[in-house]
């Protein structure tokens, strides 16, 4: 009897499985129309290729180091890992929804019957019972109602996985700017300690000069208040050098002396190289994390209205079950106490028909949700990468004009002060000049830490990878 019974739902379930099907909308990515190159790519050739390893091409070891740590020990890395983690194990879990569901259950009871029951048996007062066996049930997958959330969760894990790119894509970015900014800082406080000398030297040698008869008292009031000046600037410089270090600190997850040490396997600013192009847009939709993880989301809720759309059809589930029953434990398993029963089971909402249109009114919005989601997500990186490549050509053709300017302004500057020094011009004229040789240099700084954030922008919106771009070494 068991083997025939068997032998049935064997066939029943091929037939079944020959005629399932998976119901609701197959999955198309949006219509969003991209342009052809970026508006603001160089359109020079460049002369060296370029591999995606972007930081480690600068030759900073001081860098490389900072990064390798930030990836292994940032908290918001950790915190994605742990989202993927999950999601992974979820992923995991929903593979067994298509296959059956057995559980042994084993039971020993004792009932004492009420002999003023009118159903009761005379003599009848207590019964024990022993039950073991295994329950099994199989819902037939016959519309996708058991697949379409299984793909569901697959494509929200591989959305989860494409955060956690994204995440340490940020993390390096941020930890790239932070150690710019830092050795900016550490520039201009350098400039500023040599440039408060030079006021020194300066104050000094006018007050020389006045104790001679050949200055006035004004002269040196003027170059001790630039000296005040400067000294206020030089103690934010100190200020911005302390900060970025701690931000340091807490991107790498390490302790300041940390920090300081791995700081210590360089020296200055790197040099940066120069950027000409880039890919195109079709190329660069490929490769943005958050662009993927935005898609793989709107997968998610095109499998979900299919989840829905199964719920008009009906469900089948194949039940079956097998033990031994006896009132004394020494007769489970003897050929009287076996007990079994199989058979299929159909179910079918018509009766809530209304109730499932809305759930499918529901997840069809929701899909909208995410369709429109992943036009803004690619419509806002297109505009971050613009934006990127503009603020780097801009901030080289900064850089270079502020360096030379910077070198200009200090030769007029020793000039003046040689003609200051042999009588021709006053004190005033000297202040002049080396006000504004101290404001290029630090002008030539800040260009300098802007370039390295515009170049840290470009490596964001272009995902990490300038496999596909190409840079000239200055």
């Amino acid at each position: 009897m068991v083997k025939h019974a068997l032998g049935v739902v064997a066939v029943a379930v091929s037939a079944t499985l020959l005629v399932a099907c998976t119901v609701g909308p197959d999955y198309v990515r949006p219509d969003l129309p991209l342009p052809a190159h970026f508006e603001q790519a160089s359109e020079e050739a460049a002369a060296v290729g370029f591999s995606s390893s972007v930081w480690q091409a600068f030759d900073d070891a001081a860098l490389d180091g900072l990064i390798a740590q930030a990836l292994r020990s940032n908290t918001q890395i950790a915190q994605a890992l742990a989202r993927l983690d999950e999601s992974r194990a979820i992923s995991g879990l929903a593979i067994y929804s298509l296959f059956p569901t057995v559980t042994a259950a084993g039971e020993g009871t004792r009932t004492a019957f009420s002999s003023q029951d009118p159903m009761s048996f005379p003599g009848l007062t207590k019964v024990d019972t022993y039950e073991v066996g295994f329950d099994a049930r199989w819902e037939i997958d016959l519309f996708g109602s058991l697949r379409n959330p299984k793909r569901a969760i697959v494509a929200r894990t591989q959305a989860a996985a494409a955060q956690w790119h994204y995440t340490r894509l940020s993390v390096v970015a941020e930890t790239a700017q932070a150690y710019f900014a830092l050795r900016g800082a550490q520039q201009r406080l350098s400039l500023d300690q040599r440039n408060l000398a030079m006021l020194d030297e300066a104050v000094t040698l006018v007050m020389a000069l006045e104790q001679g008869g050949r200055r006035s008292g004004l002269d040196v009031t003027r170059l001790q208040a630039e000296r005040a000046a400067l000294s206020a600037t030089l103690a934010n410089s100190e200020t911005d050098l302390v900060r970025q270090e701690q931000r340091l600190a807490a991107l790498t997850a390490s302790p300041l002396v940390d920090v300081r040490g791995l700081l210590e396997k360089s020296q200055g600013m790197p040099n940066l190289p120069i950027l000409q192009t880039v890919g195109t847009p079709e190329d660069w939709l490929k490769r943005r994390p958050d662009i993927q993880a935005a898609e793989r989301e709107l997968i998610a809720a095109t499998h979900d209205v299919g989840t829905e759309v199964a719920e008009y059809f009906p469900k089948l589930d194949l039940l079956g079950a097998f033990g031994w029953t006896a009132q004394s434990f020494g007769d489970l398993g003897s050929g009287g106490s076996e007990r079994w029963r199989w058979g299929p089971s159909l179910s079918w909402q018509f009766l809530n028909m209304g109730r499932v249109r809305q759930n499918v009114k529901a997840a069809e919005a929701r899909a909208d949700a995410a369709a429109a989601a992943w036009q803004q997500t690619v419509l806002l990186a297109l505009e971050e990468t613009e934006n990127a490549l503009a603020g780097y050509r801009a901030a080289n053709r900064a850089a270079f004009d502020l360096a030379e300017a910077a070198s200009r302004a200090g030769e007029a500057a020793q000039m003046a002060r040689v003609r200051f020094e042999q009588g021709a011009d006053d004190a005033l004229v000297v202040i002049d000049a080396e006000r504004t040789r101290i404001g290029f240099e630090q002008q030539a700084v800040a260009a300098q830490i802007q370039r390295g954030t515009a170049l840290v922008a470009v490596y964001k919106a272009l995902a990490g990878d300038f496999g596909t771009a190409e840079l000239v070494a200055e």
